[in-house]
């Protein structure tokens, strides 16, 4: 009877950076499509298909707290917009981790930075969705290399449950909910001459707003930053706070944070409360965030 032969499944993913492995969730994209074009020729104006450009597709990968040095330097340099390009490959694994398949990737930048969501409330692990956009992606095919010993790897558990605010001096101690954060960075196509290939240029860096939902018996120093930011107009720099999100271990203890800086409140909004339901009051802040810095204490 012929042996099990298994596709590669979810969390046997390996990225790897420099020559250092990262151990992944999961992964989508990274594939390669040609463009297709029709074009009229001859007398008789045939139409004729042709293949005018080869298209490369984004990655999107998702890894936990302990991502590898060579992927943190690279959130983090372009967070800081130093836009650093980086080669390497992703092996996919089967059941048994052995080596079903390769895509390697040439000159990527990062596109997409998430952050997910943080609520008091959660069971789920936590985990960072990084997105980059290659210039160039080659298929290779599985050599069933072991890769047991580094996706079998030990990873530093995280829950988005497992968290702490901290903006300037307001009262964070009942901050229920942090929304998703999505750090985008532009790219630019800068395709030149007769090549068929893409190439990648950064342009803007995007910085969304965040949004804290808080128990309203703990808003007063919100409120009155609120009143005294938009109401009463006060909205310059020496108003603005800084602060971090800190992401904490099952005991208590900081395992990194993201950094915000010039955090200014536009917004503050009491939630719909239901007649004869028992809930607790809550306000939804906005804020916009002119910079954020990833930190990890160990990766």
């Amino acid at each position: 009877m012929a042996a099990d032969k298994r596709s590669y499944t979810a969390g046997h993913f390996m990225l790897s950076l420099d020559g250092e492995p990262a151990v992944l969730k999961d992964m989508d994209g990274g594939n390669i499509k040609g463009e297709v074009v029709t074009v009229n020729m001859g007398p008789e104006n045939l139409a004729m298909k042709h293949l005018a450009t080869i298209k490369y597709e984004p990655f999107t990968i998702n890894v936990g707290m302990s991502m590898g040095k060579a992927l943190y330097e690279w959130i983090k340099a372009s967070l800081d917009k130093a836009h650093i390009r980086k080669t390497g490959f992703i092996a996919a694994g089967s059941y048994d981790y052995k080596a079903q398949g390769y895509r390697h990737f040439q000159n990527a930048l990062i596109t997409e930075i998430t952050i997910p969501a943080m609520d008091g409330g959660s069971k789920d692990g936590g985990f960072f969705t990084v997105k980059f956009q290659p210039e160039r992606i080659e298929y290779q095919k599985g050599d069933d290399a072991d890769l047991k010993g580094v996706v079998n790897g030990k990873q530093k558990r995280w829950l988005c449950s497992n968290f702490r605010l901290r903006i300037g001096n307001l009262d964070c101690t009942k901050v229920s909910k942090i929304d998703a954060i999505t750090i985008k960075q532009g790219v630019v196509n800068d395709a030149v001459g007769e090549m068929r290939e893409d190439s990648w240029e950064p342009s803007k860096l995007e910085i969304p707003n965040l949004k804290v939902t808080l128990a309203a018996s703990h808003a007063q120093t919100w409120i009155d930053w609120h009143k005294s930011f938009v109401i009463d107009g006060k909205c310059s720099q020496t108003d603005e706070l800084s602060g971090a999100i800190e992401f904490l271990s099952p005991d208590g203890q900081t395992m990194g944070s993201l950094d915000l800086f010039q955090c200014g409140i536009f917004s503050l909004q009491a939630e719909k409360l239901e007649a004869n339901k028992d809930a607790i009051a809550r306000v939804t802040a906005e804020l916009y965030v002119e910079r954020m810095a990833l930190n990890l204490t160990d990766v």
